[in-house]
């Protein structure tokens, strides 16, 4: 599953959301009706190292005219949510690698607990969509834009076994 993470969906830690807009996501969660044991609370400040993982070591590899080469950061999402006006996202850290058989990384996931974010107000969501027939040595999929409505939609649907990462 390709994830952009929050740099390359917008989508960014920020210390200046407010403590009681997290506090309320416990009664606003609609996307997920089944709250994992093994998530800790989100805290009123969350750990910027946790939230915004930095690029490992495997992605300094030469990315040639990759399109996600620009990008530092992907994560697992495991689900999404609206309270308030506000989109958030419980995310942890994946790793992204070059597929040398496709023009695309392979994303994957991270182990570890989930971290809660809001998504920035400007944010933007890049969800990969199938546009074309199976091809050999072809991608079928293309990222394309979507609002954060969509995301928490989408995300909402999924199959709530496949949220563990």
């Amino acid at each position: 599953v390709k994830s952009a993470g929050p740099a390359a969906s917008g989508a960014k830690a920020s210390p200046s959301a407010r403590a009681d807009d997290r506090a309320d996501d416990r009664t606003g969660d609609r996307a997920d009706p089944v709250r994992k044991s093994a998530a800790p609370a989100p805290s009123p400040a969350p750990d910027r190292r946790t939230a915004a993982p930095t690029a490992s070591k495997g992605t300094s590899a030469t990315t040639g005219n990759a399109p996600f080469a620009g990008t530092a950061q992907f994560v697992t999402i495991s689900r999404a949510w609206t309270d308030n006006g506000r989109t958030y996202l419980a995310v942890r850290p994946a790793r992204k690698e070059i597929n040398p058989r496709f023009d695309t990384w392979e994303i994957t996931p991270g182990t570890g607990p989930f971290t809660t974010v809001p998504m920035a107000d400007d944010g933007r969501v890049l969800l990969a969509v199938p546009v074309r027939d199976e091809v050999a040595g072809k991608s079928r999929a293309e990222p394309v834009a979507h609002s954060p409505a969509r995301l928490v939609t989408l995300i909402g649907r999924l199959d709530p076994t496949l949220s563990g990462g």
